[in-house]
């Protein structure tokens, strides 16, 4: 994990898994934006903090899935923290359970069990909605952006960072695994406009940082996403089981499904499978 300044008191915490944004609110205090994958992450997060002689006093949770929220125990533990998140979100982020039951409609099976999927629980302290939120006199920008989760919330930094969560992902990524992983289509169609349309200086992406062409990046997750409905749209002219249709959408798109991007395919074709029920198809 390595500390990068992207503008003002504005930084990032990056990392082969989903990168961390930090808000520095005064000479010490600082406003966590996700806190990893795992209380190891976290560890890394404070020792990163303790050479900057820096605190965390709040974390804002962009959405409940492990990868962005694992972190959350250790440092609420350790340091006292606050946490912010959508009151969806804050559901999921104290009781992980749902996020596999979720995945599975069922009690899961130990696969989905891991901290991969199910982080440790915190409590979250304020819920919020979109608009404008004061954490420590500082004023930013919350963003609803819902689609990859039903209550992912954006946040744009004083500086103008807009960290997206998982709203967007990289060319790259979507280059080598050309999917979107959501929950809601319409959403997420309705995230991309606003995205698109926002007031910002830059964009930061959990998974691929800085977006170096914003409207690139976003112009290219919405040809994915329409790429995937035309696909299943093709797939479901001959009737066929949900797991048939993640398979053949699976060879389709070129890539093999392990256990994990089974369960995760599954969902997003279910969402695309919902989508078109509900337009009428």
């Amino acid at each position: 994990m390595q500390l990068r300044h992207l503008a003002g008191k504005t930084y990032a915490i990056e990392s082969k898994f989903a990168s961390l944004g930090v808000y520095l609110l005064d000479d010490r205090c600082c406003l966590l934006i996700d806190s990893g994958q795992s209380a190891a992450q976290a560890r890394e997060v404070l020792r990163i903090f303790h050479e900057q002689d820096w605190e965390v006093h709040a974390i804002f949770n962009t959405h409940g899935h492990a990868d962005h929220c694992g972190g959350n125990r250790f440092l609420q533990e350790n340091t006292g923290c606050q946490i912010y998140a959508t009151a969806i979100e804050a559901a999921f982020i104290e009781n992980p359970l749902l996020l596999p039951y979720a995945v599975y409609s069922a009690f899961p099976p130990k696969l989905l069990m891991g901290k991969f999927f199910m982080p440790q629980p915190s409590r979250v302290t304020h819920r919020v909605e979109a608009g404008s939120i004061f954490i420590k006199g500082s004023r930013f920008e919350a963003v609803a952006l819902s689609g990859h989760s039903l209550g992912q919330m954006g946040l744009i930094t004083p500086d103008g960072v807009f960290f997206t969560g998982d709203s967007l992902i990289s060319p790259q990524i979507l280059q080598a695994l050309p999917c979107v992983f959501l929950a809601d289509v319409d959403q997420q169609l309705s995230t991309l406009k606003r995205i698109s349309s926002g007031s910002y200086k830059s964009l930061y992406l959990s998974h691929g940082g800085l977006a170096e062409n914003a409207q690139y990046t976003i112009s290219l997750n919405y040809e994915i996403l329409m790429n995937n409905l035309i696909t299943v749209e093709n797939i479901i002219q001959v009737p066929q089981s949900l797991e048939g249709v993640v398979s053949e959408f699976a060879t389709r798109q070129g890539f093999e499904a392990n256990r994990n991007h089974y369960f995760r395919l599954s969902n997003a074709i279910s969402a695309i499978l919902a989508y078109l029920v509900n337009q009428g198809q």
